[in-house]
C-alpha cells in the first residue's frame, strides 16, 4: 500500500489522469486564509456547541463527542446548510464555491457549472469503510458525479489518510436487489484483495483530491489518535445532469441559490421530526424492495430502476 506519491503524471492533464485513474490531486488549490476562517468559526461556534448534529459516521443526530486529544470523533454532514451557525456556514461556502475549486472542477469534467449536492467535515478520522459513492448519490446517467476531499491541515500518515483505488471506477460490485450490507462486504473484499493498488497521498493544507462517484475510496485506520485529520468533502453534480443514485432518479430535488451557484441539502438540521424520519430511513435502507416501495409512495410513483 503506497502512502504518498502517484499524483498525476507531469505530461498528463488533470482530466486525462482523472479519466484513466478515477481520481486526481490538485496541490495548494484552497487558500490558507479561507481555511483559517473556517477553522476559526469551527473552534468558536461548532466545537463547544451542545447541539445535535447529523453524523455521517453514525447515521444519527448526536452532540459532539470529544477524544482525549480534544477532537470531535464523529463527522458532520451537510455543513453548507448549517443556517443556525451563519459564520461557520459562510466560511464553508466560501471554500465550496471558490473560483479555484470550481475552476478545477471545470478542467476535470468539462462542465461549465456544478451543483453542490453534499458536504462533510472531519475533525478526527472516522475510518470510513471502502465504498463507491454511486450507491448513495450520483448523476443520471450514472458515473459523472465528482467529489473533492480538501485537506484543512497537513495530514499526518498516522492520522489515517484518505485512500482511493485507482482504476476501480471501472468495477461493478452491486447486483439488482442486493442489500446494502452485502454490497459493503463485497467492496471490503475487493479492497482486501487489492491492497497493493491502494493509494493514500500525503496531502498538505489546501490540497484537494478529486474522485469519481464510481471510485472505491475510504479512510485508513488511525495509528496515533493524538493527530487530528481536519478535512472537508464535497460532492458536485455537473449542472446539466439530473441527480440520483444507482437505483433512483431524483428530478424533484429542489436547489437553493448562493450567488450564481446552486446547492442541495438532503439532511436538515436537528428537530424531533427529522430524527424520526432518519430512523425510519435506516430501518428501510437494508431492505431494497421495501425502500423501493417507500420511494414510490413518497414521490408519487417515480421509478427507481
Amino acid at each position: 500500500m503506497k502512502q504518498a506519491s502517484a499524483v498525476r503524471a507531469i505530461d498528463s492533464s488533470a482530466a486525462t489522469y482523472y479519466g484513466e485513474h478515477g481520481y486526481v490531486v490538485e496541490k495548494q488549490l484552497i487558500s490558507s486564509a479561507a481555511i483559517d476562517q473556517l477553522l476559526s468559526a469551527y473552534a468558536d461556534d461548532i466545537l463547544p456547541s451542545k447541539s445535535r448534529f447529523y453524523r455521517q459516521s453514525t447515521d444519527r443526530y448526536e452532540p459532539n463527542r470529544l477524544s482525549k486529544s480534544g477532537f470531535v470523533e464523529q463527522s458532520f454532514l451537510d455543513i453548507h446548510a448549517y443556517k443556525r451557525y451563519p459564520r461557520f456556514r459562510s466560511a464553508s461556502l466560501a471554500i465550496f464555491f471558490s473560483e479555484e475549486l470550481h475552476g478545477a472542477l471545470t478542467r476535470i469534467t468539462g462542465s461549465a457549472a456544478h451543483n453542490l449536492m453534499q458536504t462533510m467535515l472531519f475533525d478526527a478520522n472516522t475510518q470510513t469503510p471502502p465504498h463507491q459513492d454511486w450507491w448513495y448519490l450520483d448523476s443520471v446517467p450514472n458515473g459523472q458525479l465528482i467529489a473533492a476531499w480538501i485537506a484543512l491541515e497537513d495530514i499526518e500518515e498516522d492520522a489515517g489518510r484518505f485512500f482511493v483505488i485507482p482504476g476501480s471506477h471501472r468495477v461493478v460490485l452491486h447486483e439488482r436487489g442486493m442489500p446494502h450490507s452485502k454490497w459493503l462486504a463485497c467492496v471490503r473484499q475487493y479492497f482486501d484483495e487489492h491492497r497493493a493498488q491502494v493509494r493514500a497521498p500525503a496531502l498538505k493544507k489546501g490540497d484537494v483530491l478529486f474522485w469519481n462517484s464510481r471510485t472505491i475510496h475510504g479512510s485508513l485506520e488511525t495509528v496515533d489518535r493524538r493527530y487530528s485529520r481536519k478535512s472537508l468533502t464535497a460532492h458536485f453534480l455537473p449542472s446539466q445532469l439530473t441527480f440520483g443514485n444507482l437505483f433512483t432518479t431524483k428530478p424533484w430535488v429542489s436547489y437553493e441559490q448562493h450567488g450564481r451557484h446552486r446547492y442541495f441539502a438532503n439532511q436538515p438540521e436537528y428537530s424531533l421530526r427529522s430524527a424520526l424520519v432518519t430512523k425510519l430511513k435506516l430501518v428501510l435502507y437494508d431492505h431494497p424492495r421495501l425502500l423501493k416501495l417507500a420511494r414510490r409512495f413518497q414521490r408519487g410513483g417515480v421509478s427507481d430502476y
